[in-house]
């Protein structure tokens, strides 16, 4: 006899979804919920199907059953690590902006010297042509 097994999996619209670190590839990474469909069939006729709802990881596609995790899997830990995330790099770029103020500050006091001494010298040839 010919038996066969299929899984197939389907993104759940408006299905839960969370931001973790994932076991498999060890990346932090955005989880989908999915519909698995597994069936079973003899000759090439499905005979059983079976459809239960799991997690896939969106970096190596891995498919997980996370219920023994709830606490994991709260979108409200995923929403306050995001407000952190979104903190720490808005303080950065503020950072990196006034260090860009303070470099763009230098260069304008450098032409500014350089036009000085540009004007200095000029004024002393002048003064040696006797105008």
């Amino acid at each position: 006899m010919l038996f066969h097994h299929n899984a197939k999996t389907k993104v759940v619209e408006g299905g839960h979804g969370f931001i973790d670190l994932c076991p498999e590839c060890g990346r932090r990474a955005r989880f989908v919920e999915v519909e698995v469909i597994t069936s079973f069939g003899v000759f090439f006729v499905d005979l059983v199907d079976d459809k239960e709802r799991k997690y896939r990881c969106t970096a190596c596609a891995e498919v997980f059953d996370l219920r023994e995790e709830p606490e994991r899997a709260t979108p409200a830990t995923s929403a306050r690590e995001i407000a952190a995330a979104r903190a720490a790099a808005g303080a950065a770029r503020a950072s990196a902006e006034a260090a860009r103020a303070v470099e763009v500050e230098h260069r304008r006091e450098l032409a500014e010297a350089r036009a000085n001494r540009i004007e200095d010298e000029l004024a002393e040839l002048k003064k040696r042509l006797g105008r």
